[in-house]
């Protein structure tokens, strides 16, 4: 990569609500026949998935969900509570898999596992900067008293109102409580549901009808000093950005992050169509998506009346297909019954019947 790259955007959280392409799929499987959901793993094809256990204890049913050898993701399904809810199926990417090339094998392991998205429950897009503080920007800008400011599209007409959903947040020693500086801005909306909304996030279909939260969230950090500090098992994100720049020595973080609802306006209002996985791919469709964030989060303006810039262009190249890592030709070999009477050059290319295995009909 070439040292002139100043910036880099890719996603940082990705979950999903999913539902199966056909009936008896594995997730009844996993529900309705005993011998399967007492298996502690299940292959088709060069997706596995293993069983885990949910932490927060909101699903009856967890698993790992691996490509090959390389930990892609979870699934959870079957939410306590929620029996109008069972057909839904929820995915978390993992977030190595956005910085070691792995993501672009989701279209195969959707496939694989007769998936589709049903919406995006929750997204955040991070662009990564080597010499442009964004933090430090956005802080100086909003102090200065000549510069004009508008956030959540309001603009701020008097100086002396307290903004309650702009906060800045520091850090460090004694000596040096200001070493650390995060800046956050965030929305508290009034959300509507209509009643046939099953498959929103939270929505209970008998009490709840409105809500209010937070469903935009804007932050800028360090996040170099964050991994060196509380996440130190993130250095795969440093791997990412020494392939971009072998130079660089700061990682200036700028996110958005948008909850369902939001995503949901975004799709209706602004782009006209549902995102798709081949959007989730494209970084050119992620920054324009940033792009239309930020600007909706916080504007500044001089005493010109000209924006100032927040962040810098960044590369937009793809590395898609040109992994870090070379992936085995073959992965995981099937733990089903079924399964086990293919050849493994048969369902190499993971074909979606393959998910019978998990049905055995009496």
């Amino acid at each position: 990569m070439s040292d002139e790259i100043k910036a880099t955007i890719q996603l940082d959280k990705l979950e999903l609500c999913c539902r199966s392409t056909i009936d008896d799929n594995f997730n009844d499987a996993i529900k309705y026949y005993p011998d399967e959901a007492f298996k502690t793993s299940h292959s088709f094809g060069r997706t596995t998935i293993t069983q885990t256990i949910d932490k927060k204890r909101q699903y009856k049913f967890s698993y790992d969900v691996y490509y090959d050898n390389f930990h892609f993701g979870r699934i959870d399904f079957c939410r306590y509570g929620q029996p109008h809810k069972d057909d839904l199926i929820w995915f978390s990417i993992y977030n190595p898999t956005f910085y070691n090339g792995i993501f672009q094998y989701l279209p195969r392991i959707l496939d694989s596992l007769n998936l589709t998205i049903n919406n995006i429950t929750r997204i955040e897009i991070a662009l990564d900067s080597y010499n442009f503080d964004h933090e430090q920007i956005i802080r100086r800008g909003y102090r200065n008293r000549d510069n004009f400011i508008k956030i959540m599209g309001r603009n701020v007409k008097d100086r002396n109102e307290d903004i309650l959903n702009v906060s800045f947040r520091n850090s460090g020693s004694p000596n040096n409580p200001f070493k650390y500086r995060n800046v956050y801005v965030k929305n508290n909306r009034l959300v509507k549901y209509n009643k046939t909304e099953e498959d929103s996030p939270g929505f209970e279909e008998m009490n709840k009808t409105v809500e209010r939260k937070t469903t935009i969230q804007l932050v800028a950090y360090d996040k170099l000093e964050e991994i060196r500090k509380h996440s130190p098992h993130k250095v795969y994100i440093i791997d990412y950005h020494k392939a971009h720049n072998p130079k660089f020595k700061h990682i200036y973080r700028l996110e958005i992050r948008l909850e369902y609802e939001e995503i949901r306006r975004y799709q209706s209002d602004k782009i006209k169509k549902m995102i798709e996985v081949s959007d989730l791919l494209d970084k050119e469709f992620l920054y324009n998506m940033f792009v239309e964030y930020v600007d909706r989060i916080i504007v500044i303006r001089d005493n010109k009346k000209h924006k100032i810039e927040l962040f810098p262009v960044p590369f937009l190249g793809s590395s898609e297909g040109r992994l870090p890592i070379t992936l085995p030709e073959v992965g995981y070999k099937s733990q089903s019954i079924i399964n086990k009477e293919f050849d493994d050059n048969k369902i190499e290319n993971d074909n979606s019947m393959i998910m019978i295995v998990f049905i055995i009909k009496q």
